[in-house]
């Protein structure tokens, strides 16, 4: 009987150990994910963070306190434009463009925010310039997603890197 209780004690005393290290070590990561149509000659440009961690950016941003799930949609999603049109660019073939907010929703544990570059022709390279969250987290990870005429890429950014070039011919 003693065994048996030592041995519960032990399991539980492993398992809030575990708990803890792992509670006390997170990872900071945003994806990015980037996609030419070739019908509508648009950029679609789709971001995800933790929500928290956004709040959190916002509030070092502004100085103001933000709470993404209760707060007033257009306001915050102001306030998420002007930090991602801050921290993230864009350019096609060397030229730098705008992009466009479409809005943002939350899914399960993700926020996701929609961005857009309309009327693009045909083109050779993208290259995206991002510092997003680099001032929250410096071990703040940030993961591109390139899907382009069939071609697609991956890449991975962390402080200090800002800067991708995804190359491709066109047939």
């Amino acid at each position: 009987m003693m065994i048996f209780v030592f041995m519960k004690l032990k399991i539980t005393v492993i398992l809030i150990i575990g708990f803890i290290l792992i509670a006390g070590h997170p990872f900071y990561v945003s994806v990015m994910e980037v996609e030419y149509d070739a019908k509508s000659r648009e950029v679609g440009i789709s971001i995800k963070t933790f929500p928290d961690d956004m709040e959190e950016t916002l509030r070092m941003s502004t100085g103001k306190k933000v709470d993404i799930g209760t707060n007033d949609k257009v306001t915050i999603g102001k306030l998420m434009d002007q930090y991602i049109q801050q921290h993230v660019s864009i350019a096609i073939d060397n030229q730098q463009k705008a992009m466009y907010y479409l809005g943002y929703e939350i899914d399960k544990e993700g926020l996701w925010m929609y961005f857009s570059i309309p009327s693009q022709k045909r083109f050779r390279n993208l290259e995206i310039t991002s510092d997003l969250m680099y001032e929250y987290r410096p071990e703040q990870t940030n993961i591109i997603h390139m899907r382009i005429a069939g071609k697609e890429k991956s890449y991975r950014l962390t402080p200090p890197t800002k800067k991708i070039i995804f190359n491709y011919s066109a047939d």
